[in-house]
């Protein structure tokens, strides 16, 4: 089978995945189908490079070097820590409102005022010291 412009252009475009996808690239897109060996001569024959390239599954960038932790380049790495760090601001921050929520003080300072007037009460019927008398 002939190589037509459409086939060249799909070769250019999906080089840097390896000669194998760009096998089946072409395939899928043209309907032509070729050897591997004919990709590589191809290739060779408009100078288009076949070396496999990593690509950031974030961005697209191809080329660059992927974090081992994140799978990610530089920058989309940066992005997910800046993302996590927000997150985690957002809930700092949640928990300063709910610790100063007046509401919530309001509640945890009658209870606490309930149980007081109940154990002077008891201490009271009962003849036993306080808490005071007890240095507590």
């Amino acid at each position: 089978m002939r190589w037509d412009e459409d086939q060249d252009d799909v070769l250019r475009e999906c080089s840097f995945r390896g000669a194998a996808y760009a096998r089946d690239e072409i395939e899928r897109r043209c309907g032509a189908r070729h050897s591997v060996r004919a990709v590589e001569v191809r290739a060779s024959r408009i100078h288009c490079s076949l070396m496999v390239q990593t690509v950031c599954p974030g961005c697209g960038a191809v080329g660059v070097t992927l974090n081992r932790t994140t799978g990610l380049c530089r920058l989309c790495t940066e992005r997910y820590h800046l993302e996590q760090e927000r997150a985690f601001a957002e809930v700092i921050e949640a928990e300063r409102r709910e610790a100063e929520d007046p509401e919530r003080i309001a509640a945890v300072r009658r209870e606490r005022d309930m149980m007081r007037q109940r154990n002077s009460r008891a201490c009271r019927r009962y003849g036993l010291p306080s808490r005071r008398e007890r240095g507590m």
